[in-house]
């Protein structure tokens, strides 16, 4: 996997760095959470940039994806995710490359004063002030190592995290041993507005659900999660699918989802928002055949006793605002 020698010597940056992680493949919510990170920074009068290694797109070495102004590339050569980033987050700065210590650099010539690191627990070449682990269910339930199970590393690897994010779902159940004793802090996922999306990329916020079934679908993680939280919101299925993540949609995709539209009798398509951005290029073709595209987008809270997250986040706030006035 992507763990560097424990003897690998980390090189610092010049500047406060945060990293949200997970100890096992697959999604646990780290998107939502680094851009609630980084609508923090923003509101404290701080630009954040975060890094990613941008799973799964074409390009190689490093690419800015947003120099604060939103995506200044396509998202093939960004990845779904530091795409929707830069999309969701425009004042930020968002830069992919493997090698998260050259990122972490250029980040900070382009005026970074915070760094935030995408799923960067198990990258040992950058320091970090602090690591935010995320942890799920299906984390704890999971036994053994790649490749033999899910786990990118051993439960016990999380003892050297700042804080761990807990699902709200694991409130009041004993955590096991390796991670007793440290301090969590409970993750809740809401939806957002949902909103229809254009073929120009604009959006239109829907304040109730349509009023005909919608043909639904998402190629992520756990795609029977977006299923629930559509039953949960009033919205009526005509057809459900569940692709897998990372899911690229084609000419295909599109046939057949214009097939079930016409066989359900219905212009309503409904997804996420790591998929709409995978869609973007076929919203034209979707539009031209009567089709709307539905979005949900998905939202990261911080409850029960979040306090020790916001005295962490404000120390680097802090930081950030101590090195401003030492370059000014």
């Amino acid at each position: 996997m992507w763990i560097v020698r424990p003897h690998s010597k980390p090189i610092a940056p010049p500047v406060p760095t945060l990293s949200v992680g997970n100890l096992r493949i697959g999604g646990t919510g780290k998107t939502p959470v680094v851009q609630a990170l980084a609508r923090y920074c923003l509101a404290q009068g701080i630009r954040p940039a975060i890094l990613l290694r941008g799973y799964r797109r074409r390009s190689r070495g490093m690419v800015l994806v947003s120099a604060g102004e939103g995506p200044c590339v396509p998202w093939q050569d960004a990845g779904d995710e530091a795409w929707l980033h830069a999309w969701k987050l425009p004042q930020a700065l968002v830069l992919v490359d493997r090698r998260r210590e050259r990122a972490a650099l250029t980040a900070v010539a382009h005026g970074a004063e915070l760094l935030l690191l995408d799923d960067g627990f198990q990258y040992r070449r950058l320091g970090r002030d602090a690591d935010l682990v995320v942890i799920d269910p299906a984390t704890l339930r999971a036994r053994c190592c790649i490749p033999f199970g899910t786990l990118r590393q051993p439960l016990r690897a999380a003892r050297r995290a700042t804080l761990l994010l807990l699902w709200e779902e694991l409130a009041g159940n004993p955590l096991p041993a390796e991670l007793a004793g440290l301090p969590t802090v409970l993750l809740r996922f809401r939806s957002g507005m949902p909103y229809r999306l254009d073929s120009t990329g604009a959006t239109h916020p829907l304040q109730q659900p349509p009023d005909r079934p919608v043909v639904a679908f998402a190629g992520i993680a756990r795609p029977e999660r977006f299923r629930s939280t559509l039953l949960q919101h009033g919205w009526h299925l005509a057809a459900w699918y569940g692709l897998p993540d990372h899911y690229r949609y084609g000419r295909a995709t599109l046939w057949w989802l214009l097939q079930s539209c016409r066989r359900y009798r219905t212009p309503w398509l409904a997804t996420t928002e790591k998929d709409a951005v995978r869609l973007l290029p076929l919203l034209p073709r979707l539009e031209r055949a009567g089709c709307t595209l539905a979005v949900f987008p998905l939202e990261a809270e911080f409850c029960g006793n979040s306090a020790p997250l916001w005295e962490l986040l404000q120390r680097l706030v802090e930081q950030a605002r101590r090195a401003r006035k030492d370059l000014a």
